[in-house]
């Protein structure tokens, strides 16, 4: 068999060529299925700013919130005998000056009845001052002698002395910005006087322009809450108020018993105290204490024991009786908010913790608890 050679004038077939690859396009619909994702992540950082701002905002309206929110106390505590005289046909304003006038008259007679022996009283502290001095250098001079026992005593020493220059330099700034507070104060007074003023004369105005704003299926369920917070609201400082005086008076009973020097000057201090939740007893006890230091050792010692009793009566007895009945307020949540308004607004916050703390436990009850369990 002959073999066939190839023709060379025959041009052989080129190889195939492959196409080029060409990268896959998005497949329909893939573009609409990031843009939601993009979309909330962008939404998302836009309310954190916004979050951000309505915090840095609060913070610098801090003075403002709260003077508006004692304005809506002391209004809500003047509605009920407002309301009481409006139930008798008294006109709106007639009630509202009446009410004012009788608080005032109450106020002038309680200065006329107090200041006076506050005035004499301090006045006999002044006197006492260098029998205060012989006790202060007889302390000293046992103080000496126990250090001389006891060198660890000096570290010690050094650090109360470094405490006391702190204070009396903090003490000495205070002063000097005196005037500047007291005109603060003043005009922060008359804002909280004419703010609850036009709180109390036009609550009802008020009320129906926040149903108006409310969608109609739920301005009964918002006038039931509104209605409840008030009430409550309104209730806490009557109720603060005749514990006040409650735990002054046993105060000076027990002083003037014991024969501690200025017994009502010390009362009214510790009734004053009362304001400001926990803090205010141990605030209280630092004059308490030292005057009663005055009288010797015995009578410091009752008077420790008399401070820490009407404290617990105060607590265990009192307080649940006349507070716990009004606002019905669990003491753990009590205790929880005076820390947390202490934290962010000092002594303010912890004086105007509780009631915000009831009108949230308002809310919880009446709107969120009833959400949750749908």
């Amino acid at each position: 068999m002959e073999e066939k050679t190839p023709d060379p004038t025959i041009a052989e077939p080129a190889p195939a060529v492959s196409p080029p690859t060409v990268p896959p396009g998005p497949r329909p619909g893939q573009a609409a299925e990031w843009w939601p994702q993009a979309f909330a992540v962008a939404a998302g950082i836009c309310l954190a700013a916004v979050a951000v701002g309505v915090m840095l905002l609060i913070l610098r309206l801090v003075n403002v919130l709260v003077i508006l929110f004692l304005s809506v106390l002391i209004a809500a505590t003047l509605a009920r005998p407002v309301r009481a005289l409006e139930r008798r046909r008294v006109p709106p304003l007639v009630a509202i000056s009446v009410v004012y006038l009788l608080v005032l008259v109450a106020l002038g007679l309680v200065i006329v009845l107090i200041i006076p022996p506050l005035i004499s009283q301090i006045a006999s502290v002044g006197r006492q001052f260098p029998e205060l001095l012989d006790r202060y250098q007889e302390l000293r001079r046992l103080y000496e002698g126990l250090r001389q026992q006891y060198p660890e005593l000096r570290q010690f020493e050094q650090e109360a002395s470094g405490l006391g220059g702190q204070v009396l330099s903090g003490l000495g700034a205070s002063l000097s910005r005196l005037p500047q507070r007291l005109f603060g104060l003043l005009f922060d007074a008359l804002s909280v006087m004419v703010i609850s003023t036009l709180l109390v004369a036009r609550r009802r105005e008020l009320l129906l322009a926040v149903l108006d704003l409310t969608a109609p299926d739920h301005r009964e369920r918002v006038r039931v809450v509104l209605t409840a917070v008030w009430v409550r609201l309104g209730q806490y400082l009557g109720a603060k108020l005749t514990v006040m005086v409650i735990v002054g008076a046993l105060t000076y009973l027990a002083l003037r018993l014991i024969g501690i020097p200025s017994p009502l000057l010390l009362a009214v201090i510790v009734a004053l105290c009362e304001i400001i939740p926990r803090v205010g007893t141990w605030l209280a006890r630092i004059p308490l204490f030292v005057l009663a230091a005055t009288a010797g050792w015995f009578a410091l010692g009752l008077t420790i024991v008399t401070s820490i009793a009407i404290q617990n009566l105060k607590g265990l007895v009192i307080s649940p009786f006349i507070e716990g009945s009004q606002l019905d307020l669990h003491p753990l949540l009590a205790f929880l908010s005076v820390l947390i308004g202490a934290a962010l607004l000092g002594l303010a916050g912890a004086a105007l913790a509780i009631p915000a703390a009831a009108a949230l436990q308002v809310i919880a009850e009446e709107v969120v608890l009833p959400w949750y369990r749908r």
